[in-house]
């Protein structure tokens, strides 16, 4: 343990030294070596180009601006005047996620249940229109909470008290993808606990249990995909925001995450599993509705894998022909 403890601190103290920080680190005579962690950390993921603070922030408002303007016209110039930007950034995501609610979820219905709903279910097994409405309905009172979060997280990033940047040729297209990486490593493993703790105890019983209404084939839908309590939903989104702090991120890329997000969630609840392991499609998550405690992951089945929750749909048809098989037998035990 302390070789490994001393690796990782040579490994630190490298990076800053390699990063031209090594004014992080404070000497006080008499004691110990003192180390600005936080200034460290940051120190190991130095800039291409260096900016004054006051020039990316400036294009991070401009931009924001600009993204609530998209929405923002619809509004008489008197009451968008008079709101504050804060609430104007509120409600650009609001609407913004209504319309990708409405509009990809629609889309979706139409093409796997219409259009080729005859080729992809049985009879019985496409969503009755009773239970997608009572899935817009949970979505809808939720949305306004959920829009809160992009929200804060907006203002945090204008402050400067995260890590994310507005262009990429501020640290370079390598360190971009290097940065995305890291970024994307983190989301998937705290999603998947925020997940796997919302199944556990009141977490399940206050709130996670609202999606969980939906768990038959025949119930869930597309439009499943944002019916969970406020809470519950802000929860699992939350890594998103929180990596920021420690991970530099292309704040563009970031949202552009957000929103694809939105559609991801209509997908896996489609209930149409296509075979493109490790990615956490359909199949997965329909496994998880059906036996609760195992594929809690986002994106991907690693995190699954690792932790030993991982049920592939595959194995679960196998398990299933295992279980109707066993019953056949003690039904003809039975009869004689």
């Amino acid at each position: 343990m302390r070789k490994l403890l001393a690796a990782s601190l040579a490994a630190a103290l490298c990076a800053v030294v390699l990063a031209g920080g090594a004014d992080t680190l404070l000497l006080r005579p008499g004691s110990l070596l003192q180390v600005d962690l936080p200034a460290l950390w940051r120190a190991a993921f130095p800039p291409v180009q260096h900016r004054p603070w006051s020039e990316r922030q400036a294009e991070i408002i401009a931009e924001n601006a600009w993204k609530n303007s998209l929405v923002t016209w619809m509004l008489p110039d008197g009451i968008r005047e008079a709101m504050p930007f804060a609430v104007q950034t509120w409600f650009r995501c609001w609407i913004m996620c209504m319309a990708l609610y409405f509009g990809v979820g629609a889309a979706w219905c139409y093409y796997a249940y219409f259009a080729f709903g005859s080729k992809l279910f049985k009879a019985g097994e496409i969503p009755v229109l009773p239970d997608m409405l009572e899935q817009m309905k949970v979505s809808m009172w939720a949305m306004p909470l959920y829009a809160m979060l992009p929200t804060l997280t907006e203002f945090c990033v204008e402050q400067g008290w995260t890590m994310a940047y507005t262009r990429v040729a501020d640290v370079g297209l390598g360190r971009y993808v290097l940065y995305f990486a890291l970024y994307m490593t983190s989301v998937e493993f705290f999603v998947y606990w925020q997940h796997r703790i919302l199944h556990m105890g009141i977490g399940y019983s206050w709130l996670h249990v609202i999606h969980h209404k939906y768990n038959k084939g025949d119930q869930m839908s597309p439009f499943a995909g944002l019916a969970f309590h406020p809470l519950d939903g802000i929860m699992q989104a939350l890594p998103y925001s929180w990596t920021l702090f420690y991970v530099p991120m292309h704040f563009l890329t970031h949202e552009m995450l957000l929103f694809f997000t939105s559609i991801w969630t209509t997908n896996i609840h489609d209930n149409i599993h296509a075979k493109i392991a490790p990615v956490m499609g359909a199949g997965y998550h329909t496994i998880h509705h059906t036996l609760y405690n195992y594929n809690y992951g986002h994106y991907f089945t690693f995190v699954d894998r690792f932790f030993g929750t991982l049920i592939t749909p595959e194995e679960d048809q196998a398990r299933r022909e295992a279980n109707r098989r066993i019953a056949a037998e003690k039904m003809q035990q039975a009869a004689h």
